[in-house]
């Protein structure tokens, strides 16, 4: 493939995080008193683009990777030092900046999705801690881990609003962690059960908002209502319950209207209870006979009954992007028992994310017609193989890294490239319908 000039990664890189900013963040963070021997620019981007030094994130590996592309020798104990309270406040303002930025390009969705604003996903994953820090983040099984965090992730997936992350101890659930408001309309959220709740719903559709979500088996509302008209001898299902009115149907999909009660938040010591009426749309696995069943608040003429599995696998995005943090950016390598260490290692990992989106961003559009074969997770393992040079790349004078930005920039854009032509990325499949749903899901209890 020609490459008629490099991707400024450089250019790109300082844009996003200018020295003059690094440098005001850090004094305003109390990250430095005053700069000696380590510059809190370079000891930011260290951690940023260090993950690529070794084959696990280690802070003496990263005190490697600073001396190897800065040319200063420094003590283990005065590297480790670095490391205080103000610096990991620094990397979390900073993370917050980036995420502000936004994680590339917005895009416009496409077919059943262009009538919503956005799609929003959120859930959270765990990062397992040392032991010695259960009291400060205590973990949820304590036979397995005594100390882990939770990093609380909301996910625009069209580009088109912004991200953002919550960390709290590994105990907390997910449910009350996410707060929805004014900015949900016109929007469409998805989430897996552990954020089921009638509640969160009714908050959703009175902000004129939409939700889709997989039903608890324990949640068996009555049918009120079926939507369509079925040929033939069809079995009635108003009246009945959820889960025994499917039983024996034979049906490719059902859809039904529910009622569904529940009860409000309470204000001023009191307490009522509300009503809703929602949607249900099952879907019949062919291999076990079995419906998987989803509730939303979209009308059927928004989204037929058949879209509505694949649109929620596109829930499997920010599954992706966990699994991007943890298998390439090392997210999951927390070696220290210190909470300041642990929260810098965290936020670092975060920025690395953004700086990923951005330069992939880059890398699109010097690709042009090509951009849309860049899987994100093909990317990422592109970056962690050239983040050592990157490195170098940053820190760098424009004079000593010119011939290293060409090398960077060429392995970038042949690498970057799925080589398989017709394979759609998620969402353009889910767009076009051309998505196969492979999930199989666990024959539900229906007691």
């Amino acid at each position: 493939m020609a490459q008629s000039r490099p991707v400024p990664v450089r250019v790109t890189l300082h844009k996003l995080f200018p020295a003059e900013f690094l440098m005001a963040l850090a004094k305003a963070t109390s990250a430095v008193q005053r700069v000696r021997k380590v510059n809190p620019v370079d000891l930011f981007w260290t951690v940023v683009l260090g993950f690529g030094v070794g084959r696990q994130r280690t802070i003496a590996g990263l005190r490697r990777g600073y001396e190897k592309t800065t040319g200063q020798t420094i003590e283990e104990s005065s590297f480790y030092d670095r490391f205080t309270p103000g610096f990991a406040k620094m990397l979390k303002q900073a993370a917050v900046r980036a995420l502000d930025l936004g994680m590339g390009a917005s895009r416009t969705l496409q077919g059943h999705l262009a009538g919503f604003r956005d799609v929003v996903l959120t859930d959270s994953t765990v990062v397992r801690l040392h032991d010695l820090l259960k009291k400060a983040y205590p973990g949820a099984r304590t036979n397995h881990s005594q100390a882990a965090l939770k990093a609380h992730w909301v996910m625009s997936v069209s580009g088109a609003g912004k991200h953002s992350v919550r960390v709290t101890p590994g105990r907390r659930h997910d449910g009350p962690v996410f707060q929805v408001g004014k900015w949900v309309a016109g929007k469409l959220l998805m989430f897996d059960l552990g954020y089921f709740r009638y509640q969160l719903f009714d908050c959703i559709a009175r902000n004129h908002g939409f939700f889709l979500s997989r039903l608890k088996a324990n949640a068996n509302p009555v049918i009120v209502a079926q939507n369509g008209i079925h040929r033939g001898r069809a079995r009635n299902l108003v009246g009945k319950h959820v889960w025994q009115a499917i039983e024996g149907l034979a049906r490719e999909t059902i859809d039904v209207m529910v009622q569904v009660e529940f009860k409000r938040r309470g204000y001023a010591g009191r307490t009522s209870s509300g009503t809703r009426l929602l949607r249900v749309v099952g879907v019949r696995d062919e291999a076990t006979g079995e419906y998987h069943l989803y509730i939303t608040n979209i009308e059927p003429e928004r989204l037929p009954a058949q879209d509505v599995q694949t649109t929620y696998a596109l829930r499997w995005q920010i599954e992706l992007l966990f699994k991007e943090l943890k298998r390439h950016y090392h997210l999951e390598e927390m070696p220290s028992s210190k909470p300041e260490i642990v929260e810098a290692l965290l936020h670092a990992a975060i920025v690395t994310l953004v700086v990923s989106r951005t330069l992939l961003e880059a890398v699109r559009k010097e690709l042009g017609a090509l951009a849309d074969r860049t899987p994100t997770q093909r990317w990422a393992a592109v970056l962690e193989s050239v983040a050592g040079d990157l490195l170098a790349v940053v820190l760098g004078s424009a004079r000593q890294v010119r011939e290293l930005v060409h090398r960077i920039s060429t392995t970038m854009l042949h690498e970057a490239v799925d080589p398989n032509a017709g394979r759609p990325q998620l969402l353009q499949a889910v767009e076009t319908r051309k998505h196969a749903y492979r999930v199989r899901v666990p024959a539900a209890n229906h007691a």
